[in-house]
């Protein structure tokens, strides 16, 4: 059987399962993976205001840094290690804070569909209060 899925309809069920995965199975490894790819459809539609974008240009002006550094060194290492591997260049083991990937990356995401056309997908405002919910509990050290 054959569907008609649109773009933004795909992104939007990517980010639904990404925040469902993060929250009710905490699994941050698909979460990141599946809201990157969402971020990326509607990013590449927004173009210069899309948020990854505004993140690389806020960047590259306060550090100076050339904008493919930035790119994949910093906004999308996880993302891009979770996804790709060239074993001549990249190792088998790296680190990194999954959950504050994963919160990131679907963050990003719901910035973009926001800008795009104003909506959040079903399960956007349970991740905003699971956000809020997580930051009440969490102590600064500073």
């Amino acid at each position: 059987m054959t569907h008609v899925v649109g773009k933004v309809e795909a992104a939007s069920h990517q980010l639904d399962w990404a925040i469902r995965l993060l929250i009710d199975y905490g699994a941050p490894i698909p979460a990141i993976t599946l809201a990157g790819a969402a971020e990326e459809i509607i990013g590449k539609a927004l173009g210069d205001i899309s948020a990854h974008e505004m993140l690389v240009q806020s960047f590259i002006e306060s550090h100076d840094l050339e904008r493919k550094i930035v790119s994949r060194h910093h906004l999308n290492k996880a993302r891009n290690w979770l996804k790709h591997w060239t074993p001549s260049e990249e190792p088998e083991y790296e680190s990194f804070d999954l959950l504050n990937e994963a919160i990131q990356g679907i963050a990003r995401g719901l910035s973009n569909l926001l800008k795009y056309n104003q909506s959040l997908p079903s399960e956007g405002l349970r991740f905003i209060e699971w956000i809020k919910n997580l930051t009440d509990h969490y102590e600064s050290p500073y």
